[in-house]
Parts: structure tokens; C-alpha cells; sequence
């Protein structure tokens, strides 16, 4: 189940990436730049969930409340790199 969850994850986080791979009306360098911003951007978004005491499972206080609000920002990490390559393809 485990490595269903992470399959999911990584098409949620790559998918996006390599469409904008894909795109040939903008300039390779400009094309990989975005593709990264694309693929990096849920990376740092875990890196600072994981970084706040209270959100990596250590809250003194209200610990449910901190585990629901890890829970939701995790969802919103996955579903950004598709909001970040529709802001992308909007600008035209």
C-alpha cells in the first residue's frame, strides 16, 4: 500500500514536470528551468512542513489540530506543481 501511495505521489509531482518538458514553442533552457521549478517546488514545500517542530508530529499543544493542518498542506504540496504549470501555460 505503502508504494502504491508513493507511485501516486510521484505521478502527481512528475507528470506536470514533463509536460513541461514537452512544450517546443519556448527555448530548451527556459523549458528545463520551468520543468524544474515545477518538479522542485513540492519538495520544498515538504522540506518546510518538516522543518516546523509542531507540524513534524511534535506539538505539545492541540496535536490533532497540528496533525490535520500537516495533513492539508501536504495535499496542497501534491497539487502544486499542477498549479504552478497552469500559472506557466496561462502567460502566454
Amino acid at each position: 500500500m505503502r508504494v502504491l501511495l508513493v507511485l501516486i505521489a510521484f505521478v502527481l509531482i512528475a507528470v506536470p514536470a514533463l509536460l513541461m518538458l514537452a512544450r517546443e514553442e519556448l527555448p530548451r533552457g527556459q523549458r528545463i528551468g520551468r520543468a524544474l521549478v515545477v518538479f522542485l517546488a513540492p519538495a520544498i514545500a515538504l522540506g518546510l512542513i518538516h522543518g516546523v517542530p509542531a507540524l513534524d508530529g511534535r506539538a505539545l499543544n492541540n496535536p490533532n489540530a497540528w496533525t490535520m493542518l500537516r495533513l492539508v498542506l501536504t495535499a496542497l504540496a501534491l497539487i502544486l506543481p499542477w498549479c504552478i504549470y497552469v500559472w506557466f501555460n496561462a502567460r502566454r
